[in-house]
């Protein structure tokens, strides 16, 4: 993808980021599925609420 772009490795980087695969899909998994326990099912968990050590690369905005 850099090469099409015309970007070194370095800009690619600074734009995507560095995330594991892997590591991602959990992430993409886990969130909604908390989002949704929490607003359809009423079961509050807790990694809609504080930064959760299981996935240190989630950051929450104010």
């Amino acid at each position: 993808m850099a090469m099409l772009l015309g970007w070194g490795a370095q800009q690619l980087q600074a734009v995507i980021g560095t995330l594991d695969p892997e590591q991602a899909v959990k992430i993409q998994q886990a969130y909604p599925l908390a989002f949704f326990d929490e607003h359809l099912r009423h079961r509050r968990g807790h990694l809609l609420g504080v930064p959760s050590p299981a996935f240190p690369a989630v950051t929450f905005l104010p």
